[in-house]
């Protein structure tokens, strides 16, 4: 690859802007002849990335080196008055996303309002004081950003995003609760509201923020979230996901493939007979379930009738 292009795209974690590369001698000529070869990846607005840094990263990740690649172009001068928001704002402080579309979302501070088009989506104008920048890059606050998520995406998304940034210390309850007062959510007002309120650190990934979710929505009683189990001698057995106290009933959600490790697999099923022996009734969930609301219902229903049958014996 031609020294210049590899230095930079290397530099920011393989991305650049077309403006940046012809700033440092690269022709638009040489750029067409890469990204025809397919030695680089050209997407809208002048953004180019490295193609094997493109085919490994995630879905979110790619957001990133789009949301990353705007901002080193023009949009992202210093002259510009213009930052990264909602999730493409979050895609480069590592928060958990889910729900949300393809599209970079932008704000102005001046104001104004930027054209919108498929690749990018321009929202309401923000105060100087909710931008900041991170690596070079400005884009609004964490807590607004979340905020912004849920009113445009729904609850769901705006919970996996706010729990994120709670574990990892980049929100606070109350910097929450302040952005929420200070308005600009629109018809989305009542989403940022309950994101507010509902949103918990004790969530340890997307899946358990939207199990957590699910439960409520579905009428199933609130669990307590990381409850440690102790045998009858105060012995500790576990922590779990979430339990329901009253019904005897746990839930663990697998949103990974843990146990390829024959000792982990054998550790982890001692542990769920020493749940059971001590009478609980143990459900396991997966990202499939959360698909089927219905089938999620029945399975804790299930759980909780199993568990009322022990203690009735």
């Amino acid at each position: 690859m031609h020294p210049q292009i590899a230095t930079l795209l290397a530099s920011q974690g393989g991305v650049a802007s077309a403006s940046q590369l012809i700033g440092v001698g690269v022709s638009r000529y040489v750029l067409r002849r890469l990204v025809a070869r397919k030695e680089l990846v050209r997407l809208p607005r002048g953004i180019i990335v490295d193609p094997d840094v493109w085919q490994q990263a995630a879905p979110w990740e790619r957001h990133a080196l789009r949301a990353r690649g705007l901002m080193a172009g023009e949009a992202g001068a210093a002259d510009r008055p213009v930052a990264l928001s909602h999730h493409s704002a979050l895609s480069l402080c590592g928060v958990a996303l889910y729900g949300v579309d393809e599209r970079i979302h932008i704000v102005r501070t001046d104001g104004r309002r930027s054209r919108s088009d498929d690749f990018v989506q321009c929202h309401q104008a923000v105060a100087d004081d909710q931008v900041h920048e991170r690596d070079g890059v400005r884009l609004v606050v964490p807590e607004l950003a979340v905020l912004q998520t849920a009113a445009t995406f729904g609850v769901e998304s705006g919970l996996v995003s706010a729990d994120s940034g709670l574990r990892e210390g980049l929100v606070t309850p109350e910097r929450l609760r302040r952005t929420l007062a200070r308005g600009g959510f629109g018809n989305g007002a009542t989403n940022a509201s309950t994101v507010t309120e509902h949103s918990s650190g004790l969530a340890e990934s997307a899946g358990e923020s939207r199990c957590r979710w699910l439960f409520r929505v579905l009428g199933l009683p609130t669990p307590v979230a990381q409850a440690v189990i102790k045998d009858r001698t105060g012995a500790w057995v576990g922590r779990v996901d979430f339990l329901f106290e009253k019904e005897r009933a746990i839930v663990e959600f697998d949103g990974r493939v843990k146990y390829t490790d024959p000792q982990v697999l054998f550790e982890e099923k001692q542990r769920e007979d020493a749940l059971r022996a001590l009478g609980y009734t143990v459900v396991r969930l997966v990202w499939a379930d959360l698909q089927h609301p219905e089938r999620v219902r029945a399975k804790i229903l299930a759980a909780f009738q199993v568990s009322a049958g022990s203690r009735a014996s």
